[in-house]
């Protein structure tokens, strides 16, 4: 892999499973292994804030001198727009808090294709499957094409505008295809818009790209944390419940919100109120 300076960079896809993180610190510790190792710990079903923090903990105890390469989505499982559905059901607020909690997190973070647009898990008839696992195992398990999927690029488009052949190797999802590239690029209020608005914030702020990260509050539903590069302070405040919750800062500290989860978030004084699903970013000021 090259990075944005042009290096080229070791990346290791070496996870045991889903609690991956000790191995990944061994094939990353010290300065003769790999630079960085996909982790596998947010593409399961586990969801919310002890899952978040128990992670973020685990992964500074066992490999604080290394590099992660996080991830919510991939080419093997289903679309955390649908895995974590039932936790927060609200479908915007889902993908707006998944792209705010990814982008605070300390390492690199990889994109799985549409879920900038929050394309869910597509349903696959039997008969157009083509992963063996799905052909083998149906339909107990299903296999992993409902994530293969043909990107969706044009709403009005045949094949969404991915092909222009008489059949794509998978169908092309009409839920994906209504809510294509070309509807949401322009919307400032789709999930794409989202998206944009939370990488240019990590790409704007140190402190979110290279800074260290600390754990603040780990109580009931709310999560946060603190990322900090030199001077710069982040506060990243989560809530992973269904229904508002409020935190308040640290007596005598002094922030500004500057960015809020599907506008799910207030500041006023030491106190920011979030909604169901609501996340917020605050620098200290």
């Amino acid at each position: 892999v090259m990075d944005q300076y042009g290096a080229t960079m070791a990346v290791g896809e070496v996870g045991d499973g889903y609690k991956s993180l000790q191995t990944v610190a061994e094939y990353t510790r010290g300065k003769n292994r790999l630079h960085m190792c996909y982790a596998f710990d947010f593409l399961s079903p586990a969801f919310g804030r002890e899952h978040v923090a128990k992670t973020i903990t685990t992964f500074e105890d066992v490999a604080s001198d290394s590099w992660a390469c996080w991830a919510f989505s991939n080419h093997d499982v289903i679309r955390h727009a649908s895995r974590w559905a039932t936790f927060l059901p609200d479908h915007e607020v889902l993908c707006g808090f998944a792209v705010s909690l990814l982008c605070a997190l300390r390492g690199s973070i990889c994109l799985f294709q549409g879920e900038e647009l929050g394309f869910t898990e597509s349903d696959i008839p039997f008969d157009l499957l083509q992963d063996p696992y799905g052909k083998t195992f149906w339909p107990e398990f299903k296999g992993r094409d409902g994530c293969r999927t043909p990107m969706a690029w044009e709403k009005a488009a045949p094949n969404a505008g991915f092909s222009n052949a008489n059949h794509t190797w998978l169908p092309i999802d009409a839920q994906h295809q209504a809510s294509a590239a070309n509807v949401q690029v322009s919307n400032p209020a789709s999930i794409f818009a989202l998206y944009q608005r939370f990488l240019a914030l990590r790409k704007k702020h140190k402190a979110l790209r290279l800074g260290s990260i600390s754990l603040i509050t780990n109580e009931g539903d709310l999560l946060a944390f603190e990322r900090q590069m030199g001077e710069e302070r982040i506060l990243c405040v989560f809530n992973f419940a269904p229904q508002p919750a409020s935190y308040v800062l640290p007596h005598g500290a002094k922030a500004s919100l500057i960015a809020e989860s599907a506008l799910r978030a207030q500041h006023s004084g030491q106190t920011l109120q979030l909604g169901p699903g609501g996340a917020g970013y605050l620098v200290a000021s």
